[in-house]
């Protein structure tokens, strides 16, 4: 869709919300529904198996706003195997904060949770989430569960959520270090709450359905590092929104069919591309933390380029080194969070970039400082001193991932440009 259409549905959406918020959610479900449909038959330029992934998501996205779902809130780190074991649709900020700015309709809800005192400095992600409930843009879920890791937002945000609706609330603490102890107060926590979620719910959960989940999700693990190992021989020339629906996919979607399925398709497609050879094709960048994906001057540079594409961003990675056991559910469950690359201190997070940056042949690291993000911005200096140290030429930027008011368009499309032009100097 043009940008000035998007822009005109962004302002009616928003209008819509401030008269009737149930009619927006029908609108906005019925639009992201029809979208994803698009994208599903769009062939033009894109790999098929973007379009599964987009519809995918975006049917996702269109039952989180349907009041007929058991929904169950959840942050993005929080593992959902069970809850796909269970059919229950679950509901996360990042993702609907996303789709949001996407359609233009963001300043309504970034304002509103703005009125209600949530300050400049919080996560847009979580900060457009609490927008959303207090416009009454969200059914009410039937319980919350989040997890301790990596963001403090959401452990201000959910528990503000629980409260504003009334809704049991459940928060699975992960320690910063694995080990057997620390592996043993993960899985009982775990196994409590899937207790939990039958209680709040009133659905049972079946141990086969369990185990085919946890089958599914570690098929699904092991597809993305063929879909890596196969991304660094071939340049798939996409868009800078894939990497964020790899992120969607395999964090709170790791566990359904249609993940396990767009994996498979994905490394269908990628084995028809030609090798890349020398690689004397664009510069390839290795992206860290989530990628403002909504910015026009960003996709213009990255999307379906052959000067510079973005070949991995690190939201994925963060589980790829846990491989998951069916016949030890939580215990695997266990593992993926403890051994998880954004848990714990700064060192494993770089170390997991550099390990992908190096196996896939990126030329560069873009580190991308997301407003109110304060694990990202504190090791960013770290970082990018291991990086440059490694022989990856960096670029910082200060940015956000959903709301356009933070950000200097003019300033980052010189800086991201100067950057791509030292990269292709380096290729020559």
């Amino acid at each position: 869709m043009s940008r000035s259409i998007v822009d005109r549905f962004g302002l009616y959406a928003e209008r819509t919300a401030q008269k009737s918020p149930r009619r927006a959610r029908k609108l906005l479900a019925k639009v992201f529904r029809l979208y994803g449909v698009y994208m599903r038959l769009n062939k033009s330029d894109q790999l098929p198996a973007r379009g599964y992934q987009m519809q995918h998501c975006n049917r996702v996205m269109a039952d989180s706003l349907d009041d007929s779902a058991r929904n169950v809130v959840v942050s993005i780190f929080t593992p959902c195997e069970v809850m796909h074991a269970m059919d229950l649709q679950v509901v996360f900020p990042e993702g609907l904060s996303c789709y949001m700015t996407a359609s233009h309709c963001e300043k309504l809800f970034l304002n509103q949770a703005e009125k209600s005192g949530v300050p400049d400095s919080f996560c847009s992600f979580h900060k457009q989430f609490i927008g959303m409930v207090e416009k009454g843009m969200l059914p009410v879920p039937d319980c919350i569960v989040n997890t301790t890791m990596v963001c403090d937002a959401n452990q201000l945000s959910f528990r503000y959520l629980a409260e504003y609706y009334h809704v049991p609330h459940f928060v699975i603490d992960v320690p910063n270090e694995s080990g057997e102890k620390n592996r043993a107060y993960v899985k009982a926590q775990l196994e409590e709450m899937s207790s939990f979620l039958e209680h709040a719910t009133g659905k049972k959960l079946e141990q086969r359905k369990l185990e085919e989940s946890m089958r599914l999700a570690q098929e699904s693990l092991e597809n993305y590092r063929e879909i890596l190992r196969l991304k660094a021989e071939r340049s798939e020339r996409g868009r800078m929104t894939d990497l964020m629906m790899d992120a969607f996919e395999y964090h709170v979607l790791l566990g359904s069919r249609e993940t396990a399925e767009s994996g498979r398709r994905m490394i269908q497609d990628l084995k028809k591309l030609p090798e890349n050879g020398d690689r004397r094709t664009g510069v390839r960048i290795a992206w860290v933390h989530v990628l403002p994906y909504w910015q026009k001057a960003m996709t213009d540079i990255f999307n379906h380029n052959d000067r510079a594409e973005v070949i991995s961003g690190d939201m994925s990675l963060d589980n790829l080194n846990t491989d998951l056991d069916w016949k030890d559910p939580y215990g695997s469950m266990a593992d993926m969070l403890l051994e998880d690359s954004f848990n714990g201190p700064a060192e494993r997070r770089i170390d997991r970039v550099l390990e992908y940056a190096r196996s896939m042949h990126a030329d560069g690291i873009i580190y991308f400082c997301h407003w109110g993000c304060k694990q990202t911005l504190g090791s960013a200096a770290l970082a990018a001193r291991a990086f440059e140290e490694d022989g990856f030429p960096t670029l910082t930027l200060d940015g956000d991932g959903c709301d356009p008011r933070n950000i200097q368009e003019g300033q980052m499309l010189t800086r991201v440009q100067a950057f791509i032009e030292q990269l292709e100097a380096r290729k020559k």
